[in-house]
Formats: structure tokens, C-alpha cells, sequence
């Protein structure tokens, strides 16, 4: 990497010669070498600049601008949230319908542990084939 687009990677990044000794674990007068076109940084710090560059062009920082159509103040009613899960019906409950935000179990199974397969050892390993 030359250095004119080492100094371009580390405006972009807003690092200085000392942020970028730092994260290499380098001497800051070895990275000052390669700014001032002295020696040539190696192609694996070019390419993980390059890389980083790309990274944050591409990931700009959010937006922290409120945007006029969202209400800000108001409670987010039930209506306004489109949750896209299964529809639970509970008896006696009116009529009332509940969706669930997480998969459940399926009520007829149990949360009981599998049983040790037998001739086996609690911590032993063994990767043969077992019937289930």
C-alpha cells in the first residue's frame, strides 16, 4: 500500500499513526515510516485497512434525526404491532386470542431429560451409533 492511501484508510477510519500502532501492537515510528513512504506496509495490514475502509463506508452510523411520522410520546398500541406468530386460543377467557412472540413446546411433551443409554457411562465418551 502506498503510502498516500494508507493516509486516505486512516482519515477515513479518523485514526491517527498512533490508533493504528496501537492496534497492530506496533512502535508508532514503524507506522510513520510507512506514512512518510520510507518503507511499505505489509500487505496484510494493507488488505485489513482496505477492509475496514470497506466496512465503514458501507455501515454509516445511524440516523439519530427524529422522524416526524412516528410518534414518539404515545404508547404503541397492539393494533399498530404486526407480529407474525401462531394464534392461541384460551378457554374461558372470553374469546380473548393471545399470540405467542416465542415457539412454545407442544404441550404433551415433557421437560424431562433423554435417559442415559444403557452400557454407557455418565462422561465417557463414545461415538459409536445408539437405537434411540
Amino acid at each position: 500500500m502506498i503510502s498516500g492511501r494508507l493516509r486516505e484508510c486512516l482519515k477515513t477510519l479518523r485514526w491517527s499513526a498512533a490508533d493504528l500502532a496501537e492496534q497492530l501492537g506496533s512502535s508508532e515510528s514503524e507506522v510513520t515510516t510507512w506514512l512518510d513512504g520510507r518503507d511499505v506496509a505489509p500487505i496484510a495490514v494493507a488488505a485489513w485497512l482496505e477492509a475496514l475502509v470497506k466496512a465503514y463506508k458501507a455501515l454509516p452510523p445511524p440516523s439519530l434525526r427524529k422522524a416526524e411520522s412516528t410518534p414518539v410520546n404515545e404508547p404503541i398500541k397492539v393494533t399498530d404491532v404486526d407480529i407474525v406468530t401462531r394464534t392461541i386460543t384460551h378457554p374461558g377467557l372470553d374469546g380473548v386470542m393471545m399470540q405467542s412472540a416465542y415457539p412454545r413446546r407442544i404441550a404433551s411433551t415433557t421437560g424431562a431429560r433423554p435417559a442415559l443409554i444403557p452400557g454407557l457411562r455418565k462422561g465417557v465418551l463414545n461415538h459409536a451409533t445408539h437405537p434411540l
